[in-house]
């Protein structure tokens, strides 16, 4: 495995999960509000603290050698940490699309929004006609309907094949001011993007001596190519991301990489 092949890889293995930045990515691209503008922030963002961390954890490195090697059995233990929760999630096998929704806060998909991602009408409240827990009328997401659930407690459950969401009448467009300042907030001050791409990802750099670069640029270019996946394939992934079973897969190879970089950087400590 090369030097920019594994920062590639690292990058990856971390953002492929879905956190606070993919979900309000996901909610622009099926909106079709500013997305491109929303990944290019996002990108830039990311780009930039990864360069940050790998020039300033190389000048810690140069006058405090002694805390860059903590750092580094530190993130080993991060990455195994991790590779453990992927193999404990692939074997539970519980996480899906809508349940990070649920358990996420900020700009994230709401009830309509997931299902247009999902390709599949929210549970619908028969008495106001409202998506219950969110925004919208019983005909937000268009579609013809397949199967109608019996009623289950207050609500209806309804699938349905649905098109992307206002695709009638045009996207509704965010002011340019908000989408920015969202995609920096779900950016650069998400403590675990901080965590992963200054202090993690630049301590790995320091490893790699004057390959550090190297390391990092294959590191920015793990981060466009997830961002360019979400921009154009983001309404066609989301049913996959919403499946149980796909997340068992992607956790199980998570888990498998985490092992092999954590392994092979443990080797440059010795």
């Amino acid at each position: 495995m090369t030097i920019f092949t594994t920062g590639l890889l690292t990058i990856l293995a971390l953002v492929v999960a879905i956190g606070a930045q993919t979900l309000f990515l996901l909610r622009q691209v099926v909106r079709r509000d500013r997305a491109w503008t929303a990944l290019a922030v996002c990108f830039v963002s990311d780009a930039a603290l990864l360069i940050a961390g790998t020039a300033g954890i190389g000048v810690v490195a140069e006058r405090h050698p002694w805390i860059v090697t903590s750092l580094t059995v530190g993130g080993v233990a991060y990455l195994l940490f991790f590779a453990a929760s992927s193999f404990r999630s692939a074997l539970r096998g519980a996480r899906t699309l809508t349940s990070a929704a649920a358990e996420a806060d900020g700009p994230i998909p709401d009830a309509v929004d997931l299902a247009t991602l999902t390709g599949e009408l929210p549970l619908i409240d028969p008495r106001t006609g409202r998506v219950a827990g969110g925004a919208g009328g019983a005909g937000s997401g268009g579609g013809r309907v397949d199967v109608a659930a019996l009623p289950t407690g207050g609500a209806v459950a309804v699938k349905t094949r649905v098109t992307p969401r206002r695709a009638a009448h045009g996207p509704v467009q965010s002011p340019l001011r908000r989408v920015v300042l969202l995609a920096l907030s779900v950016s650069l001050l998400n403590p675990h993007a901080i965590l992963d791409t200054v202090v993690m990802m630049g301590t790995f750099a320091q490893t790699y001596g004057e390959a550090k670069w190297v390391y990092a640029a294959g590191a920015v270019t793990g981060s466009a190519l997830w961002f360019l996946v979400l921009g154009w394939g983001g309404t066609r992934l989301a049913p996959y991301m919403d499946s149980p079973r796909t997340w068992r897969i992607v956790d199980a190879v998570v888990g498998v990489v985490m092992l092999g970089i954590a392994a092979k950087i443990a080797l440059t400590l010795f």
